[in-house]
């Protein structure tokens, strides 16, 4: 049975366990404009340490952003209470393994939590006193929410949902509230408005890296992404209900806000640009959704959770069990056998889908693309090019990859392009003639990267050294492998 102890049940632990590995460097007097996301995106490039950020400029001691905490595998196995030691594929496996044990594990209610350390509501709400960085050249305003976890409840079925959407600050009492077209809360919020309601908000800009996790993994829809952290460390979050929202609030979060969001008829700001995941900004500036602050709880010396688009260190998380995981799990449900291995690469891991698989008949690779290509439909850009390779290749190794695209695939009979389906506005490739008819769709692009099925037992063999020689050798020579 999994410890609690695995899994860090805050932000400050989880800095803590990186502290005291080495892995956490503290940056003193750093400017909320453009230095911070400067130095932050230098040390992802060169997977650096962790940053955590004090002392900020026209802030006081005390109020303090953590960046760069995620794009180290091991930080995220860290973060995800997963064994170090296990390869990228294996982590993959593992949850894999836990998902299919699945339990709910519901929240727990509590009366007090650090959270409630302070409280601002009536005049005293100011989102302004928490440092918010402009992170590039040419965003649009300044984004307090990039490691935010947004808490939204459905209207009809009452379930609550976690997810992850980017939050501009307006003014002291004002925020945007962007998400992507389909998303949970976009779905959720558009109930409400449909009545003429205002749909209540609970934002956390700094909590348990297991909670941001999950916030991003597209849970289905219906399954509470705080009952399924509950399951993942074996114990329930413990949450404060807000007294404005009547939301679950997770105590031991950093920075809160709870709120409500209008009708864009109602009041809608302009939002944007924002240097997004895909690496521009291709989505612009026009007016969005916004929320109207109604109450702030932070802890003593809060730390807010910056996790801005980095395009060299392209994916938001090394391992991408968020797609992954899913992907492989509803083409087993298919009834699609043979999978060996799965990976998605690229920005966001979003655009490359690898999947490995023994060949069992005559058109297996085709149909497994194609569930997965249907199967892949959540953002911009999602399952954009869908490969399909032997067994005997690595999905996580993107260099085993190209060489089986190279080798193994014919370009006249193994490639093929299909339109229609659905992108987002991040998009950077949509024509502007379709952004303004809202013709979000983008094809998609299968590559049958397997040995010909009719032909594999006579394609040529590898030149590789077998496991046995491979073996033998490292241990005579195990020296020179130790340096």
């Amino acid at each position: 049975m999994k410890k609690d102890s695995d899994t860090p049940q805050d932000l400050r632990e989880f800095l803590k366990i990186l502290e005291e590995k080495g892995d956490l460097a503290l940056v003193e007097g750093a400017d909320w404009n453009l230095e911070i996301g400067a130095l932050n995106e230098i040390m992802a490039e060169r997977k650096g340490p962790a940053l955590l950020f004090d002392k900020i400029k026209d802030y006081p001691k005390g109020y303090r952003i953590a960046t760069n905490v995620l794009y180290r595998d091991t930080f995220q196995k860290i973060a995800f209470g997963m064994p170090e030691k296990l390869s990228n594929i294996e982590a993959i496996r593992y949850w894999m393994d836990k998902l299919k044990e699945y339990v709910p594990v519901p929240p727990n209610i509590v009366d007090s939590g650090p959270i409630l350390e302070n409280v601002l509501e009536g005049s005293d709400i100011d989102i302004l006193k928490f440092p918010a960085p402009k992170w590039h050249e040419l965003d649009g305003g300044r984004y307090i929410g990039t490691g935010v976890s947004t808490i939204t409840k459905d209207l009809n079925e009452g379930w609550v949902n976690v997810g992850t959407y980017r939050v501009m600050v307006h003014d002291k009492e004002t925020l945007s509230f962007y998400a992507s077209p389909g998303k949970h809360a976009v779905i959720m919020r558009e109930k409400y408005w449909a009545q003429g309601k205002d749909c209540p908000v609970v934002m956390c800009f700094g909590q348990q890296p297991l909670l941001f996790g999950c916030a991003t993994l597209g849970l289905p829809w219906g399954v509470p992404e705080l009952d399924f952290v509950g399951y993942i460390q074996n114990k329930p979050v413990d949450v404060i209900i807000g007294k404005e929202t009547g939301l679950p609030i997770p105590a031991n979060s950093e920075l809160v806000i709870e709120g409500f969001s209008p009708p864009p008829d109602k009041d809608g700001r302009p939002e944007g640009p924002f240097g997004e995941w895909t690496g521009y900004y291709a989505s612009g500036k026009r007016n969005e959704p916004v929320i109207r602050i109604k109450r702030i709880y932070f802890r003593n010396d809060p730390i807010i959770l910056g996790q801005p688009a980095v395009i060299s260190s392209i994916n938001v998380y090394p391992v991408p069990l968020h797609n992954a995981i899913k992907l492989w799990t509803d083409i087993e449900k298919l009834g699609l056998q043979g999978i060996k291995g799965l990976y998605v690469h690229g920005p966001g891991n979003r655009i490359i889908c690898v999947i490995s698989l023994q060949q069992k008949f005559l058109g297996h690779a085709r149909q497994v693309a194609t569930a997965a290509g249907a199967l892949l439909v959540e953002g911009a850009c999602t399952g954009r090019y869908i490969i399909t390779v032997d067994d005997d290749i690595d999905p996580s190794n993107l260099d085993e990859v190209l060489w089986a695209v190279c080798t193994r695939s014919d370009p006249e009979t193994a490639i093929h392009i299909m339109p229609g389906f659905l992108s987002s506005p991040l998009d950077p490739t949509l024509p502007p003639e379709k952004r303004e008819r809202g013709d979000y769709t983008t094809a998609k692009v299968f590559i049958n990267a397997c040995r010909p099925y009719h032909w594999k037992d006579s394609f040529p063999p590898i030149s590789i050294s077998s496991p046995e020689i491979r073996e033998k050798a490292m241990m005579k020579f195990k020296d020179i492998f130790e340096k």
